[in-house]
């Protein structure tokens, strides 16, 4: 019986400070600054509130939304390299009293981590009901340009540097095929940012790169999948030129390993609670049944003489 109890109490003792701790591990967790790529599907979309400004005057010249969503999946070859891709259908439109804006096309997303190796892309302008311009752009990266490197972390900096083949075509023009190289250098801030938009309020990474003209940000959340908002800056003087913003998506972030310590904590609570009421029982002294002579002698009252 005493070991029976030693064994009880060295339970309960290390039940009761780990269940202390588990605050402590569970914030940690929850804290933590590093996520790892998103498990995505088809189906899975994404709409965005579209902004653009006049940096000088700080107001709004037009605006629209943009959707990309996946929609399948497809082998791309480039050189003697195959990609299994999903394939992003992105369509948009944005406008300015009667000057519309509609972008169409497909861009393929490597799903081993989510660069993009091809884009096709249509860009039309309409004055009122005409055409005023027409352009189809087909764009290859080799190798693949990765502008998210999983896992991200605060304060990661990779570098990438690609070839970009593009080939344009004009109506009544022949296409113009150009290959350029891409050189960029990605910086993820050393805090996560609290960013509110229409689809909620979401922790993100702040992802950036610079080119001679133009500061590029995008706060990608882990929450949604993708990103949560999206700026491009004037470089000179930081001020805004366009602006991305989540809407909607139907992204469902996939259930985490906090919801497995919450029953491991849940199963500790029972476990403690048992041994309590083990030890309860221990102590307690039995007490003795009386025999039925017992009874009798209890109920037994002496004549008086």
């Amino acid at each position: 019986m005493i070991t029976m109890q030693k064994i009880i109490r060295k339970t309960f003792g290390i039940s009761f400070v780990f269940l202390m701790m588990l605050p402590v591990i569970l914030t940690s967790y929850a804290s933590a600054t590093e996520t790892q790529m998103p498990s995505l599907s088809i189906g899975n979309f994404w709409k965005y509130r579209v902004e653009y400004f006049d940096p000088d005057t700080r107001t709004v010249t037009m605006n629209g939304t943009v959707t990309k969503e996946i929609i399948g999946e497809s082998n791309v070859t480039i050189d003697t390299m195959t990609y299994n891709c999903f394939v992003e259908k992105i369509e948009g439109s944005w406008k300015d009293q009667n000057i519309i804006w509609t972008m169409s096309g497909k861009v393929y997303r490597v799903k081993s981590d989510l660069s993009t190796v091809k884009e096709d892309m249509e860009i039309t302008l309409r004055v009122g009901e005409e055409v005023a311009f027409n352009q189809i752009s087909n764009v290859t990266y080799n190798p693949p340009l990765k502008e998210l490197y999983f896992p991200l972390t605060e304060g990661k900096k990779w570098n990438v540097s690609v070839m970009k083949t593009e080939t344009v075509k004009y109506p009544e023009e022949p296409p113009d095929t150009r290959t350029t190289h891409v050189a960029r250098n990605y910086t993820i801030s050393n805090i996560m940012e609290r960013v509110k938009v229409d689809a909620g309020t979401f922790d993100a990474f702040v992802v950036s790169y610079r080119t001679s003209d133009t500061i590029y940000e995008q706060y990608y959340s882990p929450a949604v999948g993708d990103s949560v908002m999206e700026l491009v800056k004037r470089r000179v003087d930081e001020r805004l030129m366009i602006k991305m913003s989540l809407m909607e998506t139907n992204f469902i972030l996939p259930s985490t390993p906090i919801e497995w310590w919450v029953w491991l904590a849940i199963a500790i609570g029972v476990i403690i609670v048992a041994c309590v009421i083990i030890i309860i029982k221990v102590r307690k002294p039995p007490i003795k049944a009386e025999t039925p002579k017992m009874v009798l002698v209890h109920k037994f009252n002496p004549p008086i003489f």
